[in-house]
């Protein structure tokens, strides 16, 4: 067997030899379960339990003592049974006579353990004594108290006011402010109304004991209300607490005082010195505090306030609170085990007030005699025994303990407001030591943790305990061995790691050692990002970031997680998500309850760390609460409320608001009120019932309203405050004075009966004037009869009502009757200053007209100024146009002194340009014009023109708009029109690009079409059109419109026509895309000639006359189509004009002759080097290896053709198939018009050369396969080559490879049959075939120009406008071609 094994047999059997030596040491009796109550009340017939459990060794017996007495329950005729294994005590059916003091002592003779003493006694519940119904008359508006005296009750009762329903069942009253019940059980009234006779039904007082399930009502008390009216009474005291009050702490303070008075008095609390606690709440409506969890800093002086709007005179009652406590264990004795010859010490000490005295039992006994011939100890371990000490009354002590002192103590201390008692016992033992708990064999900790590392040791006297780690011995620093024998080691470090054991000794035996404990120190878990406060505004998302790091090993057990408050974050919570990936925590729409303190733990399972942050949600505040009016007065009222929760941003102020019952759904703000105050006097205007609410306001911004006042502040009716205002005359109506104000509102009416006075009378007359009576204030006019236009008035309105005339000063007012026609005409009206749409006016007027005599008999009503009318000559009625003019406007800054007429000037604006104009000037009052001046006519110059009409774009294509209109209307042409400008921008959502001309604006004036080109497939444009005067562009239209998806060009099919000497006719048939802004345009060339000849651009036409030919001569003709990014030609064909050439001289043809000689003698030369360089390899042996090459079977015909790096045996020139556009078939085509063999000439040709043709690199011999190849495919299906042609001209560059037949496709296709022409010259005359030819390198320059071009995605700069493509085909050689 192994030893490990061994040793853990020998472990597990010493472990059970020290367990069953345990168990045989015996223990005195311990109480372990005491009665749940000290007072237990029983109902008569209802079983009742007083509970008692004990342990000890050996189990204890248990006896009850009653009144001091023996009680033994198995003689009560099984009323009362004790519990089996237990001394709880069960009375089955109760009696009175089972009432006492009740204590349960269990023995087992090693000791007496006693319980708390407990009163039993019956609950019961008396009923009031009999009386008659009372009837209580009280006049309305006074105080009435009703009586109640509760009966006797256990336990005690609680007490209630109810009415009598007609159907004989009570119906608790609700209190109020008003009607409240005292702490004694009165029903107090502050004052009656009529409402508290409840029609007749009675009140009574009711006491209900909960425990009986039981009640008692009262006598019957009836009230009647005497009076009329209420009457009102200041605020006095009806009841209070009384003034000296002690209560107990830990208990609840209450106080209460009740104030009579009409209206209601308010109560108010404050304490004389400190301020209230937390634990302080009103109840009973602010009428009563209460105080729960009293502390002795609770007491102090209370005052209670009432007062309410009848008087400033306050009613005050205070109270002195004295605060006074049970007793509370300072040192509470607990059992002790000592072994012989050692000394052991009970300490019970108490505090409270007053002072508590002290008792000490033994085994149940009382150490001391309380009174004369009572029991006391007469034990003879404790009675006069020496080793028994009591130094004071807290302290007993007893020395040279033997095995015989095991007993029971038992301590009580008591005041006149309770007792702490205590059972407690000591066991006197001699035993060796024993490890009933060795360490555990393994044990991980953190560092930086505290841990403990058990060996819990009996043994009497104690053990010694020594720890030691390896073979060292541990002491001190942060290392300490408990008094139970574990080591506890403080702040653990990586070093601390190591086997450890504890051994124990005692005087019976030494060195106990226990098992080896391996202790395993891991590194520190650490947070490293710990969050961050946070702030934000409610409804936003707050994130806490956090990670950290922990040991190695226990990588694999790390965790994070997050609380709130506390309290772990659940997974299952919506708004709060925690992101495993970075272990961030997202509270979404955050809102007030989310603010608090977040923390990160992190943990392995062996320690943690943690880090918090705090998040506040900023919201708008909580609506202020219990707002209310407490004192309303005739002209204010007094406004008090209490401040709701901010909600983590302070109030800045408040916002009383009020309305009334004239306007109940406005409400209108009355004041604004600091945030350091929570009340408000409002000012109210007579007559008018108001309430109030609250707004409270923060950075955040504004609360709900408060709920509105549940009382309504009404106001007695007064005379009202002011007249009415703005009164003024309206001259509209002929042959009356109309007199017009602003009526004045209900609020401000101050009382009922309110009508208006109007007085009137003529200015100067001394004829009393007539009065009108206005009953219907909402009626703010009045007519009163007048015979002369503009005639003066002095008028007067008051406002009264029901209670007088208004106190406010009444204004008279000189108002003026109707207006009438103007008599008065301008003079002298002369125009200068003449432009396109304006003109300078002066004219001259009386200077009378500005005073009342004027007004009065020229104006005939006040004078506002002029009224010019112009328009165009002859066309009156549908151009007159009216500017009123105020004379202020015109009137000179200085008019001089003793002049009778005044100059004024006026540019007149909004004429119409290039048109003759007239004009005329009249008076104007406020309803009348007067006669007009003279009319002047002038002719204004001309302008810019109007917009034109109809744009549209009757054409779209992929790159260009074909767009009509039509000129502007006559009367907004302003001028004449010299010709149209055409302009636009691209449209990307929102955003305009950049402004754009056409390149080529429109200088016809009656062009009503003209083309946009030049613009972006599938783009947005807006288009504008300016027609035009010689002063510039006039007011644009415009038209947004978007291009179409890029579409393929058909190519030209045309037809050549009148050929004449110099001329020719090229007309081309429409295809699909005519008309949709394809360019075309006709090249032409000599027949032979390299470069190409092109005509001008034709966009309308479908033909082209060709101008300036040469006569008798064959010219080469083709049709290009070009859409601004691509172009199509149509095949060539070859056309002769009509005459005869021109006859030229060798002379003018000498450059030529010169060439042709120095061509011969090259050619003969080059001949003889071949001939030569022939025989000279012939003389040298030198053979010719022929070429073997291998084509794979099965490769297609591709393959054959263009294996890399070999040479097959096909012929140097391959015998295309194809048919000419003239019909000939293939061997036709070859023998040519003249019947001549071109395949055998070549064939001839080759042999001629020896059949040897090596020396010709494989670049030329590809090079003219592939025009041959070229001139095939050219000439095939051309429905086909339309649709090849537009797809190889997009093949990437990898088809380059193909010996550069796809790359020959780059260049433009239309220019096939010029390309087979010339590669039949070539066949026949390869001399003529120049591969470095300028031409050549140019047009092979601008074809590949020009598919670059094409290849790029847009063909705009970033401003948007268009970038002209590279010329097509050929470069231009000379100025014209330019």
């Amino acid at each position: 067997m192994k030893i490990k094994e061994v040793k853990m047999m020998i472990k597990a059997f010493t472990l059970f030899l020290s367990m069953g030596f345990i168990v045989a040491v015996n223990r005195p009796p311990n109480m372990v379960k005491h009665p749940a109550q000290r007072d237990i009340y029983f109902k008569p017939g209802e079983s009742v339990e007083i509970a008692c459990i004990a342990d000890g060794i050996p189990k204890p017996q248990y006896r009850w003592r009653v009144n001091q007495k023996t009680f033994n329950p198995s003689g009560n005729d099984d009323r009362a049974v004790q519990l089996p294994n237990q001394g709880t005590l069960v009375f089955n059916k109760p009696e009175p006579k089972d009432e006492g003091i009740y204590q349960c002592f269990a023995d087992n003779g090693y000791g007496v353990s006693a319980s708390i003493r407990v009163n039993l006694r019956e609950a019961k519940l008396e009923k009031f004594a009999f009386e008659q119904t009372q009837t209580h008359y009280q006049i309305w508006g006074n105080p009435l108290t009703l009586p109640c005296t509760p009966p006797q009750s256990y336990p005690q009762a609680d007490v209630f006011w109810v009415i009598k329903e007609p159907n004989g069942r009570w119906r608790s009253i609700n209190f109020d402010k008003r009607v409240s019940m005292d702490l004694e059980g009165r029903l107090r009234f502050a004052n009656v109304v009529k409402a508290d006779e409840v029609t007749g039904r009675a009140y009574a007082c009711m006491a209900i004991n909960y425990f009986m399930r039981d009640n008692a009502i009262g006598p019957e008390h009836l009230i009647s209300v005497v009076g009329a009216t209420a009457q009102k009474r200041p605020a006095v005291e009806l009841w209070t607490s009384p003034s000296d009050q002690f209560f107990v702490k830990g208990g609840t303070l209450r106080l209460k005082c009740i104030f009579a008075g009409n209206p209601t008095p308010e109560v108010y609390w404050s304490k004389t010195k400190g301020s209230f606690p937390d634990r302080m709440s009103l109840k009973s409506f602010g009428m009563e505090i209460e105080i729960i969890d009293l502390e002795l800093s609770d007491a102090g002086q209370y005052e209670c306030t009432g007062l309410n709007a009848e008087s400033q005179q306050r009613a005050t009652k205070a109270f002195d609170v004295r605060i006074e406590s049970g007793p509370e264990w300072v040192d509470e004795p607990v059992s002790q085990e000592k072994s012989t010859k050692e000394k052991v010490t009970f300490i019970c000490r108490a505090k409270g007030s007053p002072e508590p005295n002290y008792n000490w039992y033994i085994n149940g006994v009382p150490l001391e005699a309380a009174q004369q011939g009572s029991e006391y100890v007469t034990d003879p371990r404790i009675f006069k025994n020496s080793r028994f000490h009591k130094p004071n009354d807290y302290n007993i002590t007893l020395t040279d303990l033997t095995l015989e002192d095991h007993m029971n103590i038992q301590c009580n201390a008591s005041n006149k407001h309770g007792y702490v008692f205590a059972d407690f016992y000591l066991n006197v033992l001699e035993e060796a030591p024993t490890i009933i708990e060795p360490p555990p064999l393994n044990l991980k900790v953190a560092e930086g943790q505290s841990v403990t590392i058990t060996c819990v040791v009996t043994g009497k006297p104690d053990p010694v305990i020594t720890w030691y780690r390896g073979s060292s011995l541990i002491t001190g620093g942060r290392f300490q061995i408990m008094t139970s024998g574990s080591l506890f080691i403080k702040n653990v470090g990586l070093a601390d790691a190591g086997d450890y054991r504890c051994q124990a000794s005692n005087k019976f035996k030494q060195d106990v050692t226990s098992s080896v404990c391996y202790m395993r120190v891991r590194r520190k878990t650490r947070i490293e990002q710990a969050p961050l406060d946070l702030e934000v505004v409610a409804g936003n998302d707050a994130k806490f970031t956090c990670s950290g790091s922990t040991d190695f090993d226990e990588a694999r057990n790390m965790q994070i997680y997050w609380e709130k408050d506390g309290k772990q974050v659940s997974s299952t919570e919506q708004r709060m998500t925690q992101n495993f990936q970075d272990n961030s925590l997202t509270i979404a729409g955050t809102i007030v309850r989310d603010s608090g303190v977040y923390s990160c733990i992190i943990t392995n399972g062996l320690d943690n760390d943690t880090a918090f942050a705090f998040l506040t949600v900023k919201d708008k505040p909580d609506p202020p609460s219990s707002v209310e009016i407490y004192r309303c007065k005739a002209k204010q009222a007094d406004i008090k409320w209490v401040k709701g929760i901010e909600n983590n941003a302070p109030v800045i102020h408040f916002i009383v608001q009020y309305n009334t019952t004239f306007h109940p759904d406005q409400w209108v703000t009355a004041q604004t009120v600091i945030y350091t105050q929570n009340t408000a006097t409002i000012d109210l205007s007579p007559w008018a019932n108001y309430t109030f609410r609250v707004i409270a306001t923060n950075k955040i911004g504004a609360s709900s309203p408060s709920s509105h006042t549940p009382t309504v502040c009404r106001t007695n009716p007064s005379v009202p405050d002011k007249n009415p205002q703005n009164v003024n005359s309206i001259g509209d109506r002929r042959n009356f004075l109309k007199v017009e104000w602003i009526p004045m509102t209900l609020m401000e009416h101050n009382g009922p009966g309110f009508k208006y006075e109007v007085t009137v009378r003529e200015r100067g007359s001394q004829v009393a004037g007539a009065t009108y009576n206005i009953d219907n204030w909402q009626n703010h006019t009045l007519e009163h009869t007048a015979t002369d236009p503009y005639k003066p008035y002095i008028v007067r309105i008051k406002s009264k009502n029901s209670e007088g005339e208004s106190k406010a000063e009444t204004v008279e007012r000189t108002l003026y009757s109707y207006e009438d026609v103007p008599s008065g005409i301008v003079s002298n009206v002369e125009v200068s200053e003449i432009s396109a749409s304006s003109a300078r006016l002066t004219w001259t007027w009386d200077k009378v007209w500005m005073e009342e005599s004027g007004a009065i008999n020229q104006i005939h009503g006040e004078f506002r100024g002029f009224r010019i009318g112009f328009w165009r000559a002859e066309e009156k009625a549908s151009t007159f146009t009216e500017v009123e003019v105020p004379y202020r406007e015109v009137l000179p800054k200085e008019v001089p002194s003793g002049t009778l007429t005044v100059k004024s000037s006026y540019l007149l604006k909004g004429l119409t340009p290039y048109s003759t104009m007239q004009l005329q000037i009249c008076l104007a009052n406020n309803f009348y014009v007067g006669p007009p001046s003279p009319h002047i006519a002038f002719q204004t110059f001309e302008g810019v023109p109007g917009p034109v009409l109809g744009l549209e774009a009757r054409v779209r294509s992929s790159n260009s708009f074909n767009l009509v209109w039509r000129p502007p209307e006559r009367a907004d042409r302003n001028g004449v029109i010299v010709g149209y400008d055409i302009a636009y921008q691209t449209v990307i959502g929102l955003e305009l690009g950049s402004f754009h001309d056409r390149d080529d604006q429109i200088d016809d004036p009656n062009a009503v079409s003209g083309v946009l080109s030049g613009l972006l497939p599938n783009t947005k444009y807006r288009i504008y059109v300016f027609a035009r005067t010689k002063l510039g562009r006039g007011e644009e239209a415009f038209i947004e419109v978007r291009t179409t998806e890029k579409a393929a060009i058909g190519v030209p099919q045309f037809d050549v026509r009148d050929i004449r000497e110099t001329t020719l006719n090229v007309t081309w048939a429409p295809d699909a895309y005519f008309g949709r802004h394809i360019v075309h345009y006709v090249e032409f060339r000599i027949d032979g000639s390299a470069d190409w000849m092109r005509s001008t651009d034709e966009v309308m036409l479908n033909h082209k006359v060709i101008t300036d030919l040469e006569r008798g001569t064959y010219y080469e003709v083709r049709v290009v189509a070009f859409d601004g990014l691509y172009r199509a030609s149509s095949e060539t064909k070859v056309v002769g004009t009509v005459g005869f050439a021109a006859a030229r001289s060798l002379g003018s043809n000498y450059g030529w002759f010169i060439g042709l000689l120095v061509g011969g003698v090259l050619l003969i030369g080059g001949c003889v080097f071949i001939y030569l360089m022939h025989r000279w390899r012939k003389q040298a042996g030198i053979k010719d290896q022929p070429k073997t090459y291998k084509v794979e079977a099965g490769g297609s015909e591709k393959d054959k053709m263009y294996h890399d790096e070999t040479y097959d045996d096909r012929p140097r020139y391959k015998k295309d198939k194809y048919k000419d556009p003239g019909g000939m078939d293939e061997q036709e085509y070859l023998k040519g018009a003249n019947g001549a063999d071109y395949d055998r000439y070549d064939r001839n040709h080759d042999d001629h050369d020896g059949g040897d043709h090596d020396d010709y690199s494989d670049r030329d011999r590809d090079s003219y396969q592939d025009h041959d190849d070229r001139d095939h495919d050219s000439y095939r299906d051309r429905d086909r080559d339309h649709s090849d042609r537009d797809r190889d001209s997009y093949r990437d560059d990898d088809d380059y490879r193909d010996h550069d037949r796809d790359s020959y496709r780059e260049y433009d296709d239309d220019d096939n049959d010029d390309n087979h022409r010339d590669d039949e010259r070539t066949r026949i005359h390869p001399d003529r075939s120049d591969p470095e030819d300028p031409d050549s390198v140019s047009m092979r320059d601008d074809q590949r120009g020009y598919g670059e071009y094409q290849e790029e995605a847009s063909k705009f700069d970033k401003r948007g406008a268009p970038i002209p493509a590279p010329r097509p085909l050929h470069k231009p050689r000379s100025v014209t071609d330019l």
